[in-house]
């Protein structure tokens, strides 16, 4: 039984991410295809399709993050493994509902939230993989992970944070929308880069 779980997992993981996915994309193309504001091109715009830009990277990288971990590892899923994409597709889907032509703090602490998401589930899966003898050679040589390794993304989420609470202490001025939208989009990008390199990590791995 155990075999079959953890032979069959994948296809339903891989399948329930796919449709939420979907789901959040055809959200998003609502958003664009109702968006006024966004054609008027003024900064209202930038900042609305800076969001949107920001929006679709996350979307890519949750899918990433979920096919790497799926393709390139085994390990023995547990019952929260079926339940976390429903809270990370809730998070993208209110991620999308709070684009729009006034930029909303919220948005900020909901991307952070995405933030502490992907890294806490990879982290969790990182380690019940080490335990299984199928990702032994990928493991092997490489220390288990620490504290040093998270600096990078709680920076990304304590940045966020402050961009929230900058935006509503100086009452919604729209440089600090723009400044908080470059660095989402910024971040996002250099995930993107990490999660290639470890794609190229599992497959140049040889038994």
């Amino acid at each position: 039984m155990r075999v079959r779980v953890m032979t069959q997992f994948p296809v339903i993981l891989l399948t329930l991410i796919s449709i939420i996915q979907a789901l959040a994309l055809e959200l998003m193309w609502g958003k664009i295809v109702d968006g006024d504001y966004l054609w008027q091109w003024d900064l209202q715009a930038v900042v609305g399709w800076g969001s949107i830009s920001v929006t679709m990277l996350g979307i890519l990288q949750v899918w990433v993050l979920y096919s790497t971990l799926v393709l390139g590892f085994t390990w023995r899923p547990t019952l929260r493994d079926m339940l976390l994409p429903f809270l990370i597709g809730l998070l993208e889907f209110i991620l999308v509902t709070l684009i729009g032509p006034e930029f909303n703090a919220l948005w900020l602490y909901t991307l952070a939230g995405i933030f502490l998401f992907g890294n806490t589930v990879a982290h969790i899966t990182f380690r019940r993989a080490r335990r299984e003898v199928e990702n032994a050679a990928f493991f092997l040589g490489r220390e288990p992970a620490n504290w040093r390794d998270f600096i990078w993304a709680f920076s990304n989420i304590f940045l966020l944070i402050i961009f929230g609470i900058l935006y509503t202490a100086l009452r919604n001025p729209d440089w600090v929308a723009l400044m908080a939208i470059v660095f989402a989009n910024f971040s996002l990008l250099f995930q993107m880069f990490t999660s290639r390199r470890l794609w190229k990590a599992i497959v140049d791995t040889e038994d």
